[in-house]
């Protein structure tokens, strides 16, 4: 029943199973149109069921923007941080400061803060302005 019509939902399959020995007299599908739809369930998970018949669904491809610079559309939902960093440029070969404007978008609570490098191990102390 399930290669038949694609594997559908284990409610539709027992309808089909009920229809079948009903209306169509197929004595084949009598014990499957008296069993739970939870206990077809477990015939579809168990070993016989998947050695015969296996479904694969091949891999979607989906466009995902990479380094795309906008700004986020949160939509009304909280938690949505927008971050902008400005490098003040160098000064007779000494680095300049960085400083980091993150806002909520919803809320728009705002912290500007300065550091002066971006390293992963520079993340634990924050002079913020």
């Amino acid at each position: 029943m399930d290669e038949r019509h694609d594997t559908p939902s284990g409610p539709a399959v027992k309808k089909l199973c009920e229809r079948a020995l009903l209306v169509f007299g197929q004595t084949e599908y009598e014990r499957l149109a008296q069993i739970s739809v939870s206990h077809l369930y477990n015939l579809r998970k168990s070993v016989p069921y998947t050695r015969k018949r296996r479904h694969f669904e091949k891999t979607r491809s989906r466009q995902t923007p990479i380094g795309e610079r906008r700004k986020p559309a949160p939509n009304g939902r909280p938690g949505t941080i927008r971050i902008d960093t400005v490098h003040q440029g160098d000064l007779d070969g000494k680095k300049g400061v960085y400083h980091v404007n993150a806002t909520v978008e919803v809320t728009q609570f705002e912290v500007v803060c300065r550091r002066a490098s971006l390293r992963e191990q520079s993340r634990r102390s924050v002079n913020i302005i």
